[in-house]
């Protein structure tokens, strides 16, 4: 018979050693928390949920790895970005003619 409280809810027990069933998975607390870091969750023990990482966190980490891309990266991230820009500004430019055009 298992202990209850005074609402019939089962009281935890705490345990020392835990032997993981074969038809399931079981990892450790540093093996969860680097399956987390990749998607930058964290885990809370206060809530016992997953939290998502804060918008200033965010921010800094993505500033953090714009800082250090390699040129090859950089490269590869300005190419489209400037024909992207090409060709926004030369929609623009159309747009302004036209307009000036008929004005």
């Amino acid at each position: 018979m298992q202990n209850l409280d005074s609402l019939g809810n089962p009281i935890p027990i705490e345990i020392d050693y835990f032997e993981c069933p074969e038809t399931m998975v079981c990892l450790t607390e540093d093996s969860f928390n680097e399956m987390l870091e990749p998607y930058e969750m964290e885990y809370s023990a206060e809530t016992l949920q997953l939290e998502p990482m804060g918008d200033a966190e965010a921010v800094a980490n993505f500033t953090w790895e714009i800082l250090f891309l390699s040129p090859w990266e950089l490269a590869y991230i300005a190419l489209p970005m400037s024909v992207l820009a090409f060709y926004g500004l030369s929609i623009y430019a159309i747009f302004k003619f036209i307009q000036k055009k008929f004005s």
